[in-house]
Parts: structure tokens; sequence; C-alpha cells
């Protein structure tokens, strides 16, 4: 409550009354008392009172004063006066230390302002660093787990294996659920959609902050669950064989800093890829013979004992071809190593031709071929070796047409073993060329 404001009212109706009294009963010693009476009044009003209010009892001592000039005369009028403009003056001593007083305080409260406002200054830069610092050692954490990652990703041996490696560890490293890897032929015109479709035409990286301020897109084609989007590329020999995008309902989910951990993640990737493609040629150098580009033996020998256990679990049927090409020592020997090895060449092209993508098709050793006929009934294996006695009769090499003997076994009917069914068909191979050549043999 200010009280200052509750006692000016009263203080001026004590005024009114002063005056009145000093009017009636000091009409004969008015300037004494003018001065002590009068002055106490004022002091007292400034002490207790507003400013306003002192000035409203000073004018109205003025005006006392004034009025009193009618009962003197003389030397104390003068005198009168005097103390009138003392009052005035004291009055203005009153303002003075009044305004000191408020510029002292509002010196402090500006001081204080400044001090409140610096705290606040403060408090913002501490959640401001409290912020950079959770950002920072979240960084941290997730470089660390970036080493650990690129070196998961590196011991992967296979392309499914890696496809959900890097799914999972982009999804662990970013915190994101939604993470997902399209593979495409580099030949796609489609890719999934508008994102995907930038990506592969500008075959660069994608960072999107947030698609609604992204002018580079179409908001309208947009799905409105995707508010930021990072997609990188996945390159293979100079193509683009994948995408690993994740998105987000998030404005702003994603950073720089973000896309460079997933570009990290993809740069391994690719070197994987690239190791794992090699580790292909490597090994399919090491099963498949370098001129005809049909299996080898050891293969074939690995992939029968496979098959033969699998026919019997499943109760089917499995036959082995062995064919040879008739007077090939001849021709090669007529004609030449290059001719001979076009002759190979053709007859494994045959071969290839008319079997199967699940028949296993081998160079047995010099000209003689073997295959491996999974799920395949005796009769059916007659049919596809009659066609390749055939087709490979046609074929015309150094204008020569070249024969071929062939002999089949079948699991179970002929043999039930590895070494057993090739030792029949064998059998049967050495029947056709004994009894003319140029025929497939399937029974004793």
């Amino acid at each position: 409550m200010n009280y200052k404001k509750t006692f000016g009212p009263v203080i001026i109706l004590f005024t009114f009354l002063a005056i009145t009294v000093l009017l009636f009963y000091f009409k004969n010693n008015f300037v004494g008392m003018f001065a002590l009476f009068f002055i106490l009044i004022i002091i007292s009003a400034a002490l207790i009172s507003e400013l306003l209010t002192t000035d409203l009892i000073a004018l109205l001592v003025s005006l006392t004063g004034l009025i009193g000039m009618s009962f003197i005369d003389g030397v104390e009028r003068f005198f009168l006066l005097g103390e009138i403009a003392a009052v005035w003056g004291f009055v203005w001593i009153i303002h003075l230390l009044n305004d000191r007083e408020k510029y002292r305080k509002a010196e402090n409260k500006n001081k204080l302002s400044d001090m409140a406002a610096e705290i606040e200054k403060t408090k913002k830069e501490f959640v401001a660093n409290k912020i950079k610092l959770e950002k920072i050692s979240l960084r941290i954490s997730q470089y660390k787990n970036l080493t650990s990652a690129t070196k998961e990703i590196a011991k992967t041996d296979n392309l499914q294996e890696l496809k959900e490696k890097l799914k999972d560890i982009t999804k662990r490293l970013l915190k994101c659920d939604n993470v997902r890897l399209t593979t495409f032929l580099p030949t796609d015109d489609s890719p999934p959609d508008i994102f995907d479709a930038w990506v592969v035409q500008k075959q660069s990286p994608l960072l999107i902050a947030n698609t609604m301020r992204d002018y580079r897109f179409d908001y309208s084609s947009i799905p409105k669950s995707i508010k930021s989007v990072i997609a990188v590329p996945i390159f293979h020999n100079k193509n683009i064989i994948g995408i690993i995008r994740t998105d987000s309902q998030d404005e702003n989910r994603f950073l720089q800093e973000d896309m460079v951990v997933v570009s990290i993640l993809v740069s391994m990737a690719e070197m994987t890829v690239e190791n794992i493609s090699l580790l292909e040629k490597t090994r399919d150098l090491s099963i498949i013979d370098g001129l005809t580009g049909v299996y080898v033996r050891k293969f074939f020998d690995e992939r029968l004992h496979q098959e033969i256990a699998r026919a019997s679990r499943f109760k089917t049927p499995l036959c082995v071809l062995l064919s040879d090409i008739d007077h090939f020592k001849k021709f090669n020997d007529t004609y030449g190593h290059q001719q001979g090895d076009k002759a190979l060449k053709r007859f494994s092209q045959v071969l290839k031709n008319n079997c199967r993508e699940m028949d296993i098709v081998t160079r047995y050793g010099g000209e003689e071929f073997a295959i491996i006929m999974p799920e395949t009934s005796k009769s059916e294996c007659l049919k596809i070796a009659e066609n390749i006695r055939n087709n490979f009769r046609d074929e015309l090499i150094n204008g020569q047409h070249i024969t071929v003997s062939i002999g089949i076994s079948a699991y179970p009917d002929d043999a039930t073993e590895h070494s057993q069914l090739i030792r029949k068909s064998d059998e049967r191979l050495y029947i056709a060329k004994s009894t003319g050549r140029d025929k497939v043999v399937w029974k004793d």
C-alpha cells in the first residue's frame, strides 16, 4: 500500500484548517508565524506525502502569504515575500533531492535489469551449450559406432547379408526406424519415387531438411508423412546399383553430419560389393573351365554327392549323362588344336542350350563332358540327350560334321551311389562308341 497517496488528502485538509487558524488568530504576528508554521507543514508534507501534494500545499501557503500581505505593510511585506520565496526554494530543494533519488533508483533498476538480462543470457547460453554438448556427445558415440559398423560391413561375404546389415546399421546409427534399400538395374528408368529418381538423375546424394521448403521438388507429389529425407546412391562399376534411403515425418530430423555417416557406410558397402564380386570371380575361375565356360570335374563330383543326398531325401529321380566327341583326336591332329578348341567350345554351347538352368554341365576331361540332371526321369533325360546329339551333328566345324556318343545312368534305377552312377554312365558310353558311335545308350 502507498501510504503517501493515502496521507496526501489528509495533509491538504489539515493545511486549509491551519490557514484558517493563522488568519483569525495570528493577525498581529503573521510574518513570524508564517515562516515557522508553514515551513513545518511543507516539511511534513514532503516526508509523508507525494511531491504533487507538497506542491499544492506550497501553492496554498503562497496564497496564504499573499492574503496575509493585506494585514501588514512596510518592511514586513518584504520579509513575507522573502519567506514565500524561501518556501519555493525549499520546494525546489525537495524536488532536486527527489529527482536524485529517482535517478539513483532508476540507475539501480537499470543495473538490476541488466543483471537479469545477463543472467537470462547466461542461462540461454548454458542451455545452448548443453544442447551442443549433447549433440557432440551423440556424434562422438555415433562415430565410435561407425568404426565398428564399417568393420562389420567389411566382413560380409554375400550381397543379401550386406543389404540387411546396411539397413540395420543405418537404423542403429541414425536412430531411425524408417530405412529402406532399393536395388535396381542401372538401365532401370523407373525408380520407386521422385527422391530416388533425383538421385539417379544427379548421380549424387540427397539431403532434405524440410520438404515444405525445398523447391527442387513439387510439394504436391510428396507424401505428407515425409518431412525430411536422406538418400545416398550405391555405385558399382560406375553404375548405380541401389539407393539407401531414410525419411522422417519430423522437419529438420536429419543434418549434414547424418548424411556423412550414411555416405561412409555406403562407401564401405561399395568396397564390400567389389570384394564379393572379386571373390565370386575367383571362385568361378576355380570351378569354371577356362576354355568352354562350363564347370570343372571337381565341382561335378561335389555337386553329384549333394544331388544324390537330395534325391534320396525327397524321393526324386536323378540322371547322369556322359558324352564324348567321336574321333576328336583324329580331328584335332588333322585340323590343329585351334579347330579342336573350337569344336569343344561349340559342343559345350550345344550342351548349355539344350539343358535347363538347374542342370550342371561339366567338362569331365579332354573331349568328355558330363551332366547332372536333378529331378529328371530316364525318359526325360533320353529326350534331352537325343536333342544334344542331333543338334551337335548339325554343327559345321571347319567344313566337317562331328558326332557325339552319350551314355546315361539313373538314380535309383541303375545305381544309388556316386561312383556307381558314373561307372554305369561310362559303361553305356563305351557301348555307344563301340557299336558305331553317334548314338545314346540308356540301358544295358
